[in-house]
This record gives structure tokens, sequence and C-alpha cells, in this order.
């Protein structure tokens, strides 16, 4: 039995119906995932106003545990059994403010090489789970790249991540960061520093808003005076209405992975 040939306007129009149909897959497979937005919740190791009303919080978050604190162990407890991830809240000199806001264990500008080094193994050996380190104050330490790199170089010999608080416009953290080989990534908007709801709400928008233009941002919050309550109270507000939008809540570690 001899086969029909197919007309060359038919096997034309076959093949771009097949082709069509393949590009729409892959571009359904390709499309950008949700906008994810990391919430950072600073200061916990001092039992901070707001700490249980946070750790209630169903989304993903990301704890900045101070090492060096009163309450460092239990509060960093209390965030693993609620199912958080760790972040060493690392005190550093600030150019502003007395020495002792900073505590007997901040990192320092008068100090060694082998003293920094020393500081941030301690701190890691305190919450050897954390997945990196972020800066507590240290605006001086952050526009010094000598003193900043030595941290560095200790977090990159834990695999760990680094994320600039941004407490500085003149920061060097992302140029240390590549030196070092850290991962490294920067706060885009801080929620609180205020008792005013409303300012946490549009703070959190704002943050929500870049999440969706640059397909993720990262947010820090802080347990007492600076938020605590509020904070929580808008997040739980706000949380589901910014996931029906299509954000997604996300641990930090999750950025540094795309990221790195």
């Amino acid at each position: 039995m001899r086969h029909k040939k197919i007309p060359a306007y038919l096997l034309l129009f076959l093949c771009c119906f097949v082709g069509g149909q393949t590009t729409a897959r892959w571009k359904e497979v390709s499309a950008p995932s949700a906008a994810c937005l990391a919430v950072v919740i600073d200061d916990f190791g001092y039992g901070g106003a707001g700490e249980e009303e946070l750790l209630e919080l169903e989304i993903p978050w990301t704890a900045a545990v101070m090492p060096f604190s009163e309450r460092t162990e239990e509060d960093a407890q209390k965030a693993r059994q609620a199912g958080k991830e760790l972040l060493i809240h690392l005190p550093m000199e600030s150019l502003e403010g007395k020495r002792e806001w900073v505590g007997e264990k901040g990192i320092f500008l008068d100090m060694t090489e082998e003293d920094v080094r020393e500081r941030v193994r301690e701190a890691y050996d305190i919450l050897p789970d954390a997945v990196g380190v972020n800066n507590h104050m240290g605006s001086a330490v952050m526009e010094q790249p000598e003193c900043l790199g030595w941290v560095l170089s200790e977090v990159a010999e834990r695999g760990g991540l680094f994320l600039d608080s941004m407490t500085t416009a003149e920061s060097k953290g992302r140029e240390m960061a590549e030196k070092t080989g850290v991962v490294y990534l920067r706060r885009d908007v801080f929620l609180d520093s205020t008792q005013d709801a409303e300012a946490v709400r549009q703070n959190l928008r704002q943050a929500a808003e870049i999440a969706k233009r640059q397909g993720s941002a990262i947010a820090i919050g802080h347990v007492g005076p600076e938020g605590g309550k509020v904070t929580a109270q808008v997040l739980a507000e706000m949380a589901p209405v910014l996931e029906a939008e299509g954000v997604r809540f996300v641990f930090l570690s999750q950025l540094a992975a795309e990221s790195g």
C-alpha cells in the first residue's frame, strides 16, 4: 500500500504547531517563581518583647541571635523548636555611640587579627548551627576592609553567608565578601525601630514590592522596644495578604542558595 505524500504546506503547518506548543511549555516551566521575601528578626538573646508572638508565626523567618548575651542559648533553643533558622547577630564597633553599647565581646578596630578571628570562632561555638552572620551596629567595622576581612574569612571557613545590615552607606561588605568567597546578601528594608503599626505595615509593603520587582528582598525587624509585638502583629496580619499576591516568605539561607 502506497502512502500519500504530505503536502509541503501541511508539513510546514505541523512543524510550526509542534514548535509553538514546545515553546509554550518551555515558557511555562521557566517562568519566574513567586517573589521571595526573607524576614530577619534581630536582637534575640535578651528575651525581648514580642519574642513569643514572633515565634508563633507560621511563616519562615530567620532569628538573628546575639551570641554573648545572658539568654543566648535559651532564645536560640526556642527559635529552633519553633522551626526557625539561626543567624549570628555579631556585635561590632559603631561610628557613633558608646563602646559599652556594643558589649565586652564585640568586634573592635583596635583588636588584632587573631583576636577578631577568635571572637568569631567563639560566636560559632555558641551557635554552631547558624547559617551565617549579620552585623549588630558595626558601622565602623563595616567601613574598614582589613578588620571586616578577618571576620568574613572566619565566616567563609564555616561555609556561612553574610548579611550586611547596611548600617552605613560606605559599607565594604560586598567588596570583602567577594575577596573572601562569602555569599553576600544585603538588607533592603528595616521593618521597625518604631511602635507605630502603620509605619511597620508600610515598610513591609515596601519590602514586598521590592521582592515582586527584583525577585527577592530582605527585611530586618527586631524583638524588644525596636519593634517586638507590633512587628509580630503586622506580620501575622499581612502575611496571608502578601502570599495571596504571590509573595513567598523564605529563610535567608534559601536566598543565599540562589545567590551562591
